[in-house]
């Protein structure tokens, strides 16, 4: 999608707002349910003990204790989380009264949390939601609250417990509305995907993870109350990498800075044919769209909003993320890998 492409919309790309008239995040959890009924229809209640156990294994065999970070076959790709006991449940969306909704999907996330002797700080298990619906874009996240009153963990290490639903005013103590901007990591799309949450598959269709595979390289998205959310990623017309996806590279970082190598999984049936593409992705990356030529900041399709490319005029530029140029963090971290280190 350089400027001259088919969804080039330079200024009104970023002035279309997707979605409701509803203002921005509201205070509490249930405030911001009844805002993303409209797009979404009723939040799920969380069952964990209901959802697909993400299976830890060392050497293919399958462990319960936690063998420290980066030491099972498929770490978190967040520094490295091995901890078992985590678990996720895929739902159909459905009206408040009960009727479906088959464009919209929900996620639970029910994470038994193994950071601890990183962060020498005892890290919360958390239960998360994420709601989004195929056909606009609309998403919605529930970060997780002080849900301690309804969860515990088993004699086989896994987190259990059934959370409040959005009708009951527990809700509020049990999630809270986004406190930051969750499209930081959930750039591309709302669903992260990488082989240790991939490692949870659909019992009805083992073929498929649980976290929802969105088709098209250019699925629509944004975020309900997220008006002023920074939505950009680059883009550089014909680069293969972008052929079935869109790629967050702040995302990317992350997974990079946890010793993930793209070239040696992607693209799927041969790594490292792209080696060339990713190149110019980092390249861009790292001197900004705006000193690379056929490279654009994008943004993606939303409600009636086509989406397209935008310029240095995007009112949402995130003054934490989106900023690889100049003065980056994660170079300092040690936490980018660059082609062919």
């Amino acid at each position: 999608m350089s400027a001259t492409g088919e969804r080039a919309a330079q200024g009104p790309a970023a002035e279309c707002i997707p979605g409701t008239t509803c203002g921005g995040m509201p205070s509490s959890a249930r405030e911001y349910a009844a805002m993303c009924e409209l797009e979404l229809g009723a939040a799920p209640i969380v069952d964990c003990g209901a959802g697909v156990l993400l299976p830890i294994t060392v050497d293919g065999v399958e462990v319960f204790e936690d063998p420290g970070l980066h030491e099972c076959d498929k770490a978190s790709l967040q520094i490295g989380d091995c901890m078992p006991g985590s678990s996720l449940q895929r739902y159909g969306g459905r009206n408040a009264d009960g009727t479906p909704r088959p464009d919209v999907a929900w996620l639970s996330f029910c994470r038994h949390d193994g950071r601890d002797d990183v962060v020498n700080f005892d890290m919360p298990d958390s239960v998360q939601l994420i709601g989004y619906n195929y056909g606009t874009g609309a998403t919605c996240f529930f970060e997780s609250g002080d849900n301690r009153p309804w969860t515990h963990v088993d004699e086989n290490n896994r987190l259990l417990g059934v959370l409040p639903g959005p009708n009951d005013p527990a809700f509020d103590q049990a999630y809270t509305v986004p406190g930051v901007q969750c499209v930081k990591c959930h750039q591309a799309d709302p669903f992260n995907h990488n082989p240790w949450i991939n490692s949870a598959r659909l019992p009805e269709d083992p073929r498929q993870p649980v976290v929802p595979v969105l088709r098209g390289p250019d699925p629509p998205y944004y975020v309900v109350g997220g008006q002023d959310w920074d939505m950009r990623t680059i883009h550089i017309e014909g680069n293969r990498c972008l052929g079935c996806h869109r790629i967050g590279m702040e995302t990317l970082a992350e997974y990079t800075g946890d010793h993930w190598d793209p070239n040696e999984h992607m693209p799927p049936h041969a790594p490292g044919a792209f080696a060339a593409d990713y190149a110019e992705l980092v390249a861009c990356w790292e001197r900004g769209p705006e000193n690379t030529p056929g490279c654009d900041w994008v943004i993606p399709p939303a409600g009636d909003c086509d989406g397209g490319v935008v310029g240095a005029d995007y009112p949402h530029a995130a003054a934490r993320f989106n900023r690889a140029t100049g003065e980056d963090r994660r170079r300092s971290e040690g936490g980018w890998r660059r082609p062919g280190c």
